[in-house]
C-alpha cells in the first residue's frame, strides 16, 4: 500500500520542483532566473538543435551616418570634432518575456574617446536640447523644472536606458541595456552621444556633457 501511495505521490512533487526553474509575469518580471539570457530564448518543439537557445529578433532597428543638420536628418552631428561626418550608430531594441533589451554599435568616432549615451523622448532636430530629456520609465515628477532636477531616485541606468561606451583604436564600440520593463506608454524618440560619460551622484545624477550627436528612431 505504502509503496502505490508514494508512486502516485512522486510525480507531484517533481512537477512542483520544476516550477520555479523560470517565471514570467507582470506581477512580478524581476523573478526571472539567471538562466534565462535577454538575447535568448529556447525552442520548445523538436529540431536537431532542440534545447539550444536561440536569438531573439529585434522589434525596432534605427541606423544612420551622422552628418551635420539638414531637413529631414535622422543622424545628425553637432560637433564634428567628436561625432566626426561619417561616424555611423545603429540602434536595436529587443522585447523579452520580462523586459527589453537595447543594443547599441557605433563607428567611425574618436579613437579611445569615452562617450554618454541615452535614449531620450523626442526625435533630433537642428537643436541639440529638442530631443528633450532622457526617456525614464517612472517619471520623475519635477522633470519639467528649469534646471532639470538631477535625482539619482530617477536618473540611474536602472530608470533609464544608458549605453555608454569608449571607442576602440578603430573607433567602433557596442554596448548593451537590459531592463525589466516595457516602453509606456510612449517610446523613446532618439539616441544622444554625449562628450563625457554619464554621472551617477546627487545633483549631477544622468549629467553627461553636451549633446555632440543624435539618430532619431522610429
Amino acid at each position: 500500500m505504502l509503496t502505490r501511495l508514494l508512486a502516485l505521490v512522486a510525480p507531484v512533487v517533481l512537477t512542483a520542483g520544476c516550477a520555479n526553474s523560470i517565471e514570467f509575469g507582470p506581477a512580478d518580471p524581476a523573478r526571472v532566473t539567471a538562466s534565462a539570457s535577454p538575447w535568448m530564448i529556447y525552442q520548445g518543439s523538436p529540431s536537431p538543435s532542440a534545447g539550444e537557445p536561440v536569438p531573439l529578433a529585434p522589434d525596432t532597428v534605427a541606423s544612420g551616418t551622422f552628418l551635420p543638420y539638414r531637413p529631414g536628418s535622422t543622424a545628425i552631428t553637432y560637433d564634428p570634432a567628436v561625432v566626426p561626418p561619417g561616424a555611423t550608430a545603429a540602434l536595436a531594441i529587443t522585447k523579452t518575456p520580462y523586459g527589453l533589451v537595447v543594443r547599441l554599435t557605433t563607428g567611425g568616432l574618436v579613437p579611445r574617446r569615452a562617450y554618454g549615451a541615452h535614449l531620450h523622448t523626442q526625435p533630433c532636430t537642428a537643436v541639440p536640447d529638442a530631443a528633450g530629456p532622457h526617456y525614464q520609465h517612472l517619471h520623475d515628477p519635477k522633470a519639467g523644472s528649469s534646471p532639470p532636477p538631477a535625482d539619482p531616485a530617477y536618473a540611474n541606468p536602472r530608470n533609464e536606458v544608458w549605453l555608454d561606451f569608449t571607442a576602440d583604436a578603430a573607433g567602433a564600440a557596442s554596448s548593451v541595456s537590459e531592463q525589466r520593463w516595457m516602453f509606456s506608454p510612449q517610446p523613446p524618440r532618439s539616441l544622444v552621444l554625449h562628450a563625457g560619460t554619464t554621472r551617477t551622484g546627487a545633483q549631477v545624477a544622468g549629467t553627461a556633457g553636451a549633446r555632440v550627436a543624435c539618430l532619431s528612431l522610429p
